[in-house]
C-alpha cells in the first residue's frame, strides 16, 4: 500500500501551508534521537551569523552551551527526568566563515554541559563537530544528539 502512494506523488514538492510535524525527540525502545536545537534563549537567538566573522569563539561557545541546554530540555520533556538518561553521541554543527577550523572548540562547550548535567559516566559521549555554511534562522550553532534511557 505505501509503495502505491509513492507512485501518485508529484515529482516536485508542493508549497506547504504549514511546516511538517517534526518530533523534538523520537523514542525507539531505549534509544532517544533528539532533533537539532539552535541557540535560542528566552525566545531569541543568542547570536546571529558565522563563527569567525560576525561571531567570536567565546560567543559561539555560549551558543553551543545553550543548544545543549535546549537539547537536554527536550530529552527531559520526553522522558520526565534525566536521571536514567545516558548520552551516546552529539553532533555539533557550527556555521563558520571560510578558514575557521576551531569547530571542536565550539563543540567542547556542548560536551562540557552534558558532562556537568549527566555526570562523567552517563555524560561521556561520542561527538562530531562539523563546519557548515549556514544554519536555520542564522544560528551560529546547532546541536543534535542520541541518548539511551534505562528501562524501569
Amino acid at each position: 500500500m505505501q509503495d502505491s502512494i509513492l507512485d501518485t506523488l508529484p515529482s516536485v514538492p508542493p508549497t506547504p501551508a504549514e511546516p511538517p510535524s517534526i518530533a523534538l525527540v523520537r523514542r525507539d525502545g531505549t534509544t532517544l534521537v533528539a532533533s537539532g536545537q539552535v541557540a535560542m534563549a528566552d525566545g531569541a537567538l543568542v547570536a546571529h551569523g558565522l563563527v569567525g566573522a560576525e561571531v567570536d569563539l567565546t560567543t559561539a561557545r555560549h551558543c553551543a552551551w545553550q543548544c545543549a541546554r535546549n537539547l537536554l530540555g527536550a530529552v527531559r520533556a520526553e522522558v520526565g527526568s534525566l536521571e536514567a538518561v545516558t548520552a551516546v553521541k552529539l553532533t555539533v554543527y557550527v556555521a563558520t566563515a571560510p578558514g575557521f577550523t576551531d569547530q571542536h572548540l565550539v563543540a567542547h562547550a556542548a560536551t562540557e554541559l552534558v558532562h556537568a548535567v549527566l555526570g562523567p559516566e552517563r555524560g561521556r559521549h561520542a561527538r562530531a563537530a562539523i563546519g557548515v555554511a549556514a544554519l536555520p534562522l542564522g544560528s551560529p550553532v546547532e546541536v543534535e544528539g542520541i541518548f539511551k534511557v534505562e528501562e524501569t
